[in-house]
């Protein structure tokens, strides 16, 4: 009787941690994702106004870090974080589109979206707006 409440409780244990490991795996990722959200919405700020709308609107740029975390692929062009390697060495297989839409003229909304698969095998998507005016006017909001 005692060596089977000691295995259920084993099993119990063992299922806790795995999946405690996958909870902080999903967190890091999580902030991981945030950080890069927030490198290029950044980066964009310190463009000009012409870069902003020189990004054709309703297009989906999209560029991947690859699986050692040391090069992009994709549009990588249109993104800052091949120029971030200790960032980019964490984003091992995240892959970032990027969609800018006019509002009006001078108002653009560009949203972020971060893709990755967890130590679980469960697809992530973590998403993020920025609001660029010409004159300054320059908000964000993440979900």
């Amino acid at each position: 009787m005692a060596a089977t409440v000691l295995v259920v409780s084993f099993t119990a244990v063992i299922q806790a941690v795995t999946v405690g490991a996958d909870m902080i795996d999903t967190a890091r990722k999580q902030q991981i994702a945030q950080q890069i959200i927030e490198n290029e919405i950044s980066g964009l700020r310190l463009d000009r106004w012409s870069t902003i709308t020189s990004l054709v609107n309703s297009t989906m740029y999209t560029t991947a870090v690859n699986t050692t975390g040391t090069a992009v692929s994709g549009d990588t062009t249109q993104f800052k974080l091949g120029n971030n390697a200790p960032l980019m060495l964490q984003a091992k297989g995240f892959t970032i589109t990027e969609i800018a839409n006019d509002v009006r003229t001078d108002f653009r909304t560009i949203t972020y979206k971060v893709n990755w698969t967890g130590s679980g095998g469960r697809a992530h998507t973590r998403t993020g707006v920025a609001y660029f005016g010409k004159n300054g006017l320059q908000l964000s909001y993440q979900k």
